[in-house]
């Protein structure tokens, strides 16, 4: 396998679950192999599996560890899940970032608010070769939900890989030139040894339909509302947000725009040049003088983000905007994967508001920005690969991608999830090693590890509750005062509380404890820690985190 050693592929991110991209590439001999990445985003916490986390991103110790063999990383586009962790972890990488016009906006505002300079991150041009250490890259044209996105055609010595990125095969992008297999008919007949490739919707016949077509579905749905209208979409997605401006607009409505990521992305595309006719918006001190039926909100929060303008607004506490009852929400977006709790949730608080909530599911309000079925066979029979790497995907996606991409012309597909690595210039592409992975969390300002035990202490108390215990003795360990318990998360019991019942125990357990536990702090804790978990299971059926404080009073000497 000496050869296969010398053209490797290795996702961080992004391979088995939707979220996280980044893939790595490399080419050389392991002890000097030069890599490029793909991607840098992030994930997004829920409260069932990581409480208390906003986002999570990829865990870049394997590359962090080869920072000074890492010779550039390349963003696809501007969603969060391609690009948003940039600033966060461009300290570890020390990589120049490549970008096209609209991604390399928002790259270089990531880097500003983290405190990093601008200036790593490198404007491309379409199809122009970018050298990076053994790699040519080039940037090609796609269509997506967003501005400037793009596909990789990444050139080595050992073969050509085309890197899909996220794309459809759109006519009316509405910004943007319209979907051109031209370019992948070229890098066809080149010869192209691999294709990492799109899964999303992997599993939906036909085709995604045509951002263009989707505003006259907008324009009507907005016209059967009587009070204020607010629609929520991924403020990435600016071409959305202009189709939904512009169909509110033709209904005589102004446009407020609530959410800092909305604006941010408005004003970068029109920075840029490629968003030049976005309808006229008014301020909230403007729209205070509007009749609700009048107006219309964009807003962010369609995943149910706790922080998000949306989810302010269904509680009640948006310092601007209020809806009523009779008021409509437009949800102009799909759901991602484990986000559906929080988002019924939404929709339960706007409707106990009064305000009626229009999904995908009940009018058309989205197209996805992901190809389907026909588009993947559409790609496969033009680029030829010779091997076919599913990404973008949850593993059953990975593996329906794989099994179609044979039958759609590709010589062998190979599942490789998060922490695979893969050499591609051998016979067969092979999972020849495991790279470490997993994922990192931002919790407040700081970063914890997945097995840091931060994030499973949480869900344990949120499990099990707390049982706090508190003890004062002597030197000898014999307590001085009865012992104190707090309960969080715990029953109170009947008559006698349950913290009274494990407070009995507790002094109980001391009394019989042996004199050497009872000299030592831990073997205090250890006795009353065992005391209070006991009476919880037999009374409750569960048994806490036990917290146990000994306070230890020294006897003080005669003068």
């Amino acid at each position: 396998m000496a050869d296969a050693s010398r053209l490797v592929y290795a996702p961080l991110g992004g391979a088995g679950e939707i979220g996280m991209n980044m893939y790595l590439y490399g080419h050389g001999p392991a002890k000097d192999r030069r890599w490029i990445m793909v991607d840098c985003g992030i994930g997004f916490g829920d409260m069932a599996t990581s409480p208390g986390v906003e986002l999570m991103v990829p865990d870049v110790g394997y590359i962090a560890d080869m920072a000074d063999r890492l010779d550039g990383i390349f963003i696809t586009h501007a969603h969060e899940d391609h690009v948003g962790a940039i600033g966060r972890l461009w300290d570890r990488l020390k990589a120049p970032v490549y970008a096209t016009r609209f991604t390399a906006e928002i790259a270089r505002r990531k880097m500003v608010d983290e405190g990093r300079s601008p200036k790593h991150v490198k404007l491309c041009e379409w199809e122009t070769p970018v050298q990076a250490g053994p790699f040519s890259v080039e940037f090609i044209r796609v269509t997506h939900s967003t501005l400037d996105p793009a596909a990789l055609a990444i050139r080595t010595p050992s073969g050509l890989i085309v890197h899909t990125g996220d794309f459809k095969l759109d006519a009316d992008p509405v910004i943007g030139a319209p979907a051109s297999l031209e370019p992948f008919e070229k890098l066809g007949r080149e010869g192209v040894l691999a294709m990492t490739c799109d899964s999303t919707n992997v599993f939906n016949p036909g085709s995604t339909g045509s951002e263009g077509a989707l505003r006259p579905h907008l324009e009507r749905v907005i016209s059967e509302c009587e009070g204020a209208v607010a629609a929520t979409s991924f403020a990435s997605n600016v071409v959305r947000l202009k189709t939904l401006a512009e169909a509110a607009a033709a209904n005589d409505r102004s446009i407020v725009i609530a959410g800092r990521a909305m604006q941010r992305m408005i004003g970068a595309a029109q920075e840029t040049g490629l968003l030049t006719d976005f309808p006229e918006t008014v301020t909230d001190d403007r729209a205070k003088d509007i009749p609700a039926r009048h107006l219309f909100y964009l807003v962010t929060g369609s995943q149910g983000e706790g922080r998000a303008a949306l989810a302010r607004i269904a509680a009640g506490s948006h310092p601007t905007v209020s809806l009523e009852a009779g008021d409509t929400v437009l949800f102009s977006s799909r759901t991602i994967p484990g986000n559906e709790a929080e988002i019924h949730k939404l929709y339960n608080r706007l409707s106990e508001r009064g305000v009626r909530v229009v999904d995908a599911d009940m009018a058309k309000l989205h197209v996805s920005g992901h190809a389907y079925r026909d588009e993947l066979k559409a790609l496969y029979e033009v680029v030829k690969p010779q091997i076919a790497l599913p990404m973008h995907g949850e593993h059953r996606h990975l593996v329906e991608h794989a099994r179609s991409a044979k039958q759609w012309g590709a010589a062998t597909a190979l599942v490789a999830p998060n922490g695979s690595l893969v050499a591609l210039d051998g016979n067969d592409p092979e999972i020849v090693d495991e790279v470490p992975t997993g994922r990192v969390y931002l919790d407040g300002e700081a970063f914890v590890g997945a097995f840091d035990g931060v994030i499973r202490d949480r869900l344990r108390l949120a499990r099990q509750g707390h049982a706090v215990v508190a003890l004062v003795v002597d030197e000898d360990g014999e307590l001085i005062a009865d012992p104190e318990v707090r309960l969080v998360g715990a029953p109170k019991g009947g008559a006698t509380t349950l913290a009274d019942r494990i407070a009995d125990a507790v002094d109980a357990a001391i009394e019989r404890a042996s004199r050497k536990e009872k000299r030592s702090d831990s073997g205090l804790e250890d006795v009353a820690a065992r005391a209070a978990r006991k009476v919880c299971m037999d009374a409750w059926g569960k048994k806490p985190v036990t917290t146990v404080i000994v306070t230890r009073l020294e006897d003080e000497e005669e003068d």
